[in-house]
């Protein structure tokens, strides 16, 4: 595809197909996928998508794919199991975030949103994106964590002196 807005032509939507025959179990089948939605082919992204998923299931990325499949159906539901078992796997991926949110918000469920990106936030090691998503969105979360007080300064002992007292040298 040329650009990521445009839908495929007829022929690279056939070379996306015959890349995803040749090897179902790469990663071939998302670039498949995304060219049957520009197309609003659902049936065949969900089905081609959930191959893909059963091919890689370690990934998140196709459990997101496929939520996506299921969210611009309307299926939120089923888009939300999906990001479910997507954010197991990747508990501060913010593409699954940021889906299961809005769907939350769609759906009229605030607290399941907070809830999501207050998990979310216990498990990333950068918290930055995560705040980013709730300001986004408008969710409060809890406060930063106060950072721990820094170690008091250790000084080094005081060196003996000529005359073999401690303290200072002259």
């Amino acid at each position: 595809m040329s650009e990521k807005s445009q839908k495929p032509t007829p022929a690279e939507l056939a070379a996306l197909e015959h890349a995803f025959a040749a090897d179902p179990g790469s990663d071939a089948y998302r670039a498949l996928v995304e060219g049957y939605l520009a197309h609003g082919r659902f049936m065949e992204a969900m089905v081609v998508c959930k191959k893909g998923v059963r091919a890689n299931p370690e990934s998140a990325d196709g459990r997101i794919l496929l939520a996506r499949v299921y969210a611009e159906q309307g299926k939120d539901r089923k888009a939300l199991e999906e990001l479910a078992g997507a954010l197991e796997l990747s508990p501060t991926d913010v593409g699954a975030l940021e889906l299961a949110v809005s769907l939350h918000l769609r759906a009229r469920e605030p607290d399941a949103a907070r809830m999501i990106l207050r998990d979310a936030l216990e498990a990333a090691a950068d918290e930055a994106p995560i705040r980013a998503l709730a300001d986004k969105h408008g969710i409060e979360l809890p406060a930063p964590a106060p950072a721990a007080p820094a170690a008091p300064a250790v000084q080094a002992p005081a060196a003996p002196t000529l005359d073999g007292s401690i303290g200072r040298t002259r």
